[in-house]
């Protein structure tokens, strides 16, 4: 089957709580809201290309619980196929605490669940059914479908964008694949060592890491908008400037708008400046997936 976008990744249940600061530790504090969201990085990114007009199948795993099903409807709800998701009986779906204070910067922990689950062969038999100019993958599934996953979209000629997040589920070996990297600063610093505080920074970071393998680096600095090498040239690109209420997801989404302009459109750096626009769109709105920009909204 035909798609513009793959998105390999983690799918979760989000248990999200609007706090008017952090907690101390051993502190307990009320929240002004707690809800619970489809979330995972690679849901996050599939809704963010469907809402964007493209054709995306998603390739991950839940577990075989109510929660499982839920995130499972919401994708088929947002026009993302499905049919590629794994069902687990052993592992329960993902799930993440998020808290996000007044300034909108959000902290999270959680359980990848059956996400970690994927296994190489589950990998390279579902992309054998599948083919898209564009594969978009993170690192919050086991590190075996990532590797796999890296090679079969190298073996069949696919361009790779892989947002190294999170952090601490970096490995070296997954630059050598991608021909694309899309750190934040956080990001950046685990690869390169080098500590991101401002677009000179990031540009040295950029080529540390265009050195390693990916031909192309966006060095992501939140509202100083971004660093871009591509194809050997460095190019700064301006953030566009909204009243910031909520940051979650906004890198996903980025990431979505980016596989899925690229894909259709074939223009790298106007697919940076679609994202950032997305992005920007996301940070104005309080909320999940139903808040996602749609082509309605970037015109």
């Amino acid at each position: 089957m035909h798609y513009d976008v793959i998105v390999l990744g983690s799918i979760n249940l989000d248990v999200k709580a609007l706090v008017t600061s952090y907690p101390r530790r051993g502190d307990t504090a009320t929240a002004r809201s707690i809800t619970m969201l489809p979330g995972g990085k690679g849901s996050n990114q599939a809704v963010a290309a469907a809402k964007l007009g493209g054709k995306v199948a998603m390739l991950g795993a839940v577990g075989e619980d109510g929660a499982g099903k839920q995130m499972l409807d919401n994708l088929s709800d947002w026009g993302v196929d499905t049919q590629f998701v794994m069902r687990n009986g052993n592992e329960g779906t993902g799930t993440f605490i998020v808290q996000v204070d007044q300034t909108s910067e959000n902290t999270m922990v959680g359980t990848l669940g059956a996400n970690d689950t994927i296994t190489a062969a589950e990998v390279d038999t579902a992309l054998d059914q599948m083919e898209a100019p564009v594969l978009l993958m993170q690192l919050e599934t086991s590190r075996e479908s990532v590797l796999a996953a890296l090679k079969a979209g190298r073996r069949k000629g696919m361009y790779i964008i892989l947002d190294p997040a999170p952090a601490d589920g970096f490995f070296p070996e997954a630059l050598a694949y991608a021909d694309c990297v899309t750190p934040n600063q956080q990001e950046t610093e685990r690869i390169t060592g080098i500590h991101v505080t401002d677009k000179v920074e990031a540009v040295k970071a950029a080529k540390a890491i265009a050195g390693i393998g990916p031909k192309t680096v966006i060095v992501k600095l939140g509202a100083d908008g971004s660093v871009v090498l591509h194809e050997g040239e460095i190019y700064e690109i301006d953030s566009v400037k909204v009243h910031a209420l909520d940051s979650v997801c906004a890198g996903d989404v980025f990431a979505g708008a980016l596989a899925v302009n690229y894909a259709q459109h074939g223009d790298f750096l106007k697919a940076v400046n679609f994202a950032n626009k997305a992005a920007a769109i996301k940070v104005s709105r309080v909320g999940n997936h139903q808040v996602f920009p749609t082509l309605a909204d970037m015109s």
